[in-house]
């Protein structure tokens, strides 16, 4: 048996052909496809590595094969190579056992129009909203097309055979699929026993010089909602240093770091891939901000709350699945962020019940929960898609 998944996602890959990723597409996450249904061919977008150097995960694994677009850079390239993308899927789509797409993705809405046409069932993954994506990423042009690739995205997940969202709620509201789903996050995380938590709460007792507030996020990235954390930075009355660690190309951040006057209060730490470095980075602070324009189900916040990190957040997306109502914010709302950062960073119990509650909830997406519950279902389609 064959599959082939569909996606938009950019691939690093080396003058050895090995092939990378900047997220979270790994060993890990073929193996659900694998397990279940054998060879896996992953379509998404190529990327060339020059740089022996660089900091991206493997993803290569047994049983996967890689056929990328290495023209497509993003934007009108979708429309430009319309063409060579149906030329490309049309074979795969006809001759492949099981199609997976995951959405939003303007290939991935290509090939669900080719699998309606071919009368081939798919099922989808939906890891995000194709209108905040494209309202929020900075440009007008984004703004214009918002609509109508949202639109494309309803359409494609509507006619799946089956679907997976990585939300409990919203994705669902949004882009509703009548057939069968389950919601099953893409984030997964380790399971970590009680000493974290005591850890931390430890932590959060030491009587410090400042406040340490921090995020995880690319800092080229507009809609992670950088320009609305520094106005609520500005506004603190708490002595503190704000960490950001992420990859990107920080010209924007910094120019956006200095027009707020903060050059001596946020810290930019960079690309960090190593899990425990992550946790080390985690565990020293008194608070995670998470000031998101638009999500999914933030990786990043699920991480800090296994690591037992106080988290106030937006409440874009799925994040209101995750942290409490009194812990977020309205999007864009600086002055409320600023208020909540302030109010509880002057509150060490409601510190502590913060990350005893965060630590509690993230054991919902540890790894052996998460992944049973996408084996069976996954497991559940496949027979039916075979008979």
């Amino acid at each position: 048996m064959s599959i082939v998944f569909i996606n938009d996602h950019p691939f690093y890959v080396d003058q050895s052909q090995n092939v990378f990723t900047s997220g979270t597409l790994t060993a890990d996450v073929w193996s659900r496809f694998t397990d279940n249904y054998g060879n896996l061919t992953v379509i998404g977008r190529g990327v060339e590595l020059n740089d022996e150097l660089h900091k991206h995960k493997s993803a290569n694994a047994e049983h996967v094969t890689f056929d990328l677009f290495y023209e497509i850079k993003g934007g009108l390239d979708y429309f430009r190579y319309k063409k060579k993308i149906i030329e490309k899927l049309k074979p795969y789509i006809q001759n492949s056992d099981y199609i997976v797409l995951r959405l939003p993705s303007n290939i991935g809405v290509i090939a669900a129009a080719l699998c309606n046409e071919f009368n081939k069932k798919y099922f989808v993954e939906v890891v995000g909203c194709a209108y905040d994506s494209m309202w929020f990423f900075g440009s007008f042009q984004g703004k214009l097309l918002a609509p109508v690739i949202s639109a494309q995205n309803r359409q494609a997940i509507s006619k799946a055979k089956a679907a997976v969202y990585v939300t409990e709620n919203y994705l669902q509201r949004r882009y509703p699929n009548p057939n069968q789903q389950i919601n099953a996050s893409n984030v997964v995380i380790n399971r970590f026993d009680d000493d974290v938590l005591f850890q931390h709460i430890r932590y959060l007792k030491i009587i410090k010089p400042f406040f340490r507030l921090g995020m995880i996020g690319n800092v080229a990235l507009p809609y992670k909602g950088y320009k609305v954390l520094f106005d609520a930075l500005k506004k603190l009355t708490i002595n503190f240093e704000f960490y950001i660690v992420g990859g990107g190309d920080t010209r924007w951040i910094k120019q956006l770091i200095s027009r707020f006057h903060l050059e001596n209060k946020v810290i930019l730490l960079g690309r960090i891939n190593e899990r425990e470095k992550i946790y080390n980075f985690l565990d020293e602070l008194d608070l995670y901000v998470q000031p998101s324009l638009t999500e999914g189900l933030p990786r990043s916040v699920i991480e800090a709350m296994s690591r037992a990190c106080p988290v106030i957040a937006s409440n874009a997306g799925g994040i209101p699945e995750l942290i409490p109502e009194n812990y977020t914010y309205n999007v864009k709302d600086s002055n409320r962020l600023s208020e909540l950062i302030d109010k509880v960073l002057k509150d060490r119990e409601t510190l502590e019940e913060m990350s005893k509650s965060n630590f509690i909830r993230s054991k919902d997406y540890i790894f052996e929960t998460i992944n049973k519950t996408r084996y069976q279902f996954l497991q559940k389609i496949k027979k039916e898609i075979k008979n």
